[in-house]
């Protein structure tokens, strides 16, 4: 398993036994401002959907 896969993998461990932990209240208003704030800011992303992928199979490459 490459390092990437190892800190997404680590990460998801730690966020599901924060998720276990937090009171509903609190994780659901979190993940909703988290959401509102991707989707305001979308328009804000330098880059189009093409773009990212061509750069990211380019870092792949690289």
């Amino acid at each position: 398993m490459n390092r990437e896969m190892s800190e997404r993998i680590r990460y998801i461990k730690f966020y599901v036994e924060w998720l276990k932990k937090t009171p509903n209240e609190i994780w659901s208003k979190e993940q909703a401002e988290f959401i509102n704030a991707l989707l305001e800011n979308a328009n804000n992303f330098p880059l189009d959907k093409k773009k990212y992928i061509e750069l990211k199979e380019k870092f792949r490459r690289d």
